[in-house]
């Protein structure tokens, strides 16, 4: 949906008359001209009528990330009566053919920028964006036709439901990932704008979604477009369907992260992996940091799979599986080798200890040092490049100990040699002690996050990962006495982040 306040620069007052004046010139003899100043306008307080202040009905008109952009034309310029006043928000609607674009202004910055310049109907706004995580079959619309404009002039009225973290979980044997989206826009002109100058919060593009276990639509519910229309839209717009804003940007921030995650999660493999879906997206606005490394952790959950079907108890211990492991092996290796490269090319000053004075909350046992980061776009990008190693390194553990084991079509008591890269490599840097440390990492910087991120549900795929590895060390033998949650290493750590 895109809210539009209209062009005009004076009080509301004197809006009334400039509306009537269209149609009753002949009755009008006088009008005043509005002088703008705040909170009442002083023209109308010399004459004896009282101002109606300087706030604006938002006009909302729906739209999807199908749409690219366009949506049905604002409406005419209303004002806000005193009995449509309410709790819930409110939107109007037209039904006129015309159509409007937004678009983002050069030079194009990366999509993780929580700021974008872009223009629409000859105007230039800074639009803050957003995401959230909402069951879109949830969100109610109703309708208030407006007295004067009959049905050419209609009120929505949007409310949303009490906010519920996303359940994160993949689905077993699910065949490919879904996302189902939907958007709002407010656009504040500059002139409307605090001081004259647009800030983060006069201008919102807020993207709805939801995934898999959460959907809940009701395809039923007018006149948002049918989500199961999107189920297979990212594959079939294709890597050069998602250049431009604002597809550009619900593929990067929505749609690329959860399907990644997803990935890693469940050990699927994800087309994302693919070099056209990594490149041809970003021809316009260029990659961040944060893409680059989703670039890199898109690779892992084909590699998992083959780890799942190494180590399962249905694979015999032979020759072969030794020479599959020692391959996985060294492919791991490389992946991490360009993990690490990531994170050496962020600058020393990227993260530090927060001074517990400078935070807006207290932290809690066991986590009391928390982290700072520089900026909430690297906070993120940290807390995503640990959580990948919280993944991978117990899986490299595990592979490095399966070239080891007996196999039973070779010869007895020979002793095995590693060479090439995996000659002399230490795995206890792959080790439960090492991996607990970058666990605590993402522990400890995850509140910082969460105070300033745009798109808080994106922690969400890390607290899954932490859940499981806390769940999976070593005597993790947990019990329940007198209600009362008992033994177990890494218990403190397991309460935490499931609070």
């Amino acid at each position: 949906m895109v809210g539009v306040p209209g062009k005009y620069k004076g009080c509301n007052t004197n809006l009334e008359d400039d509306h009537h004046l269209l149609e009753e010139s002949q009755k009008l003899t006088q009008h005043l001209q509005c002088d703008n100043e705040r909170p009442l306008c002083r023209k109308c307080l010399d004459s004896g009528r009282e101002c109606a202040g300087y706030e604006r009905e938002t006009v909302f008109i729906i739209g999807t990330i199908e749409d690219q952009g366009r949506c049905s034309s604002h409406p005419p310029r209303v004002v806000k009566s005193k009995k449509s006043s309410g709790k819930q928000s409110s939107s109007k609607r037209s039904d006129d053919t015309g159509s409007f674009q937004l678009v983002a202004n050069t030079p194009f910055r990366p999509a993780w920028d929580d700021l974008i310049s872009v223009s629409c109907g000859g105007q230039t706004f800074q639009v803050q964006i957003a995401a959230l995580f909402t069951p879109l079959g949830s969100v109610t619309r109703a309708y208030a036709t407006d007295e004067d404009e009959g049905e050419q002039n209609r009120t929505i009225f949007v409310s949303f439901p009490t906010y519920q973290s996303p359940d994160l979980t993949p689905y077993p044997g699910e065949d490919d990932f879904q996302l189902f989206s939907q958007c709002m826009v407010h656009l504040a002109p500059p002139s409307e704008s605090r001081g004259g100058q647009g800030t983060q919060t006069d201008s919102i593009f807020m993207f709805l979604y939801e995934h898999n276990n959460s959907i809940t639509y009701n395809p039923t519910l007018p006149p948002w477009k049918d989500p199961s229309l999107q189920t297979s839209t990212v594959r079939r717009l294709g890597p050069s369907g998602f250049r431009q804003f604002p597809n550009h940007h619900f593929f990067a921030r929505i749609y690329r992260p959860a399907a990644i995650w997803t990935a890693l999660l469940s050990s699927t493999p994800t087309f994302l992996s693919s070099p056209e879906w990594q490149t041809t997206p970003y021809e316009s606005h260029p990659p961040s940091p944060l893409d680059n490394l989703l670039s890199l952790l898109s690779l892992l959950p084909a590699l998992f799979a083959r780890f799942n079907n190494i180590t399962s108890p249905d694979t015999p211990p032979t020759l072969s599986r030794r020479l599959l492991a020692q391959d996985l092996l060294s492919n791991m290796m490389d992946i991490e080798l360009r993990l690490s490269a990531w994170f050496t090319s962020l600058s020393r000053s990227a993260f530090w200890i927060a001074d517990p004075a400078t935070l807006p909350y207290q932290p809690e046992i066991p986590f009391m040092e928390t982290f700072a980061f520089r900026d909430t776009q690297t906070g993120l990008g940290l807390l995503f490049y640990w959580s990948g190693l919280v993944l991978l390194w117990p899986k490299m553990w595990r592979l490095y100990w399966v070239l080891f084991e007996a196999v039973i079509d070779g010869p007895i008591g020979v002793e095995v040699t590693l060479s090439g890269k995996l000659a002399g490599v230490d795995p206890m840097r792959w080790g439960w002690k090492e991996t607990r440390g970058v666990a605590e990492s993402v522990c400890r910087g995850g509140y910082w996050v969460l105070q300033g991120a745009a798109q808080p549900d994106l922690v969400g795929w890390v607290v899954e990962v932490l859940d499981w590895f806390y769940g999976e060390l070593p005597g993790m033998m947990t019990g329940w006495d007198e209600g009362v949650m008992v033994g177990g290493d890494g218990r403190l750590e397991m309460g935490w982040v499931r609070g």
